[in-house]
């Protein structure tokens, strides 16, 4: 996760939350493994929506695929596989959202499908 962040993971609330997450029928955690290494991960949450047709949707994150293993086609299954999951639970649609710098990144996820240029994302720390 540091890769994602540049931030340090507190590992005792990794576990509190993974533990809470895998209770959770609403959350899908996936990683990829290479000789017996974690070297991708990515997280889908199903949301319930209350307008139009009240179909579900799916915002992906903590899409993380090691550097040294970019280029590998692993971020396009682990993607594929977490589209699956969201068009199974009948998702409309699936969203992320991409640090503004990470010019890379939004080049895979144009390539996967998403559009760069159809939403404008804001955040706001707590």
């Amino acid at each position: 996760m540091e890769e994602l962040s540049g931030n340090n993971t507190n590992y005792d609330k990794m576990v509190i939350n993974y533990n809470w997450i895998k209770s959770n029928p609403d959350y899908f955690l996936l990683g990829a493994k290479y000789n017996n290494e974690l070297v991708g991960t990515v997280m889908g949450i199903i949301c319930k929506d209350i307008v139009s047709e009240c179909k579900p949707f799916m915002v992906i994150e903590n899409m993380v695929v090691k550097s040294t293993m970019r280029g590998k086609n692993i971020g396009k299954e682990l993607i594929k596989e977490i589209e699956r999951i969201g068009r199974e639970k009948d998702c409309y649609y699936t969203m992320l959202v991409s640090l503004k710098h990470r010019k890379e990144a939004h080049k895979f996820y144009v390539s996967v499908g998403y559009s760069l240029d159809t939403v404008q994302g804001f955040k706001k720390y707590l």
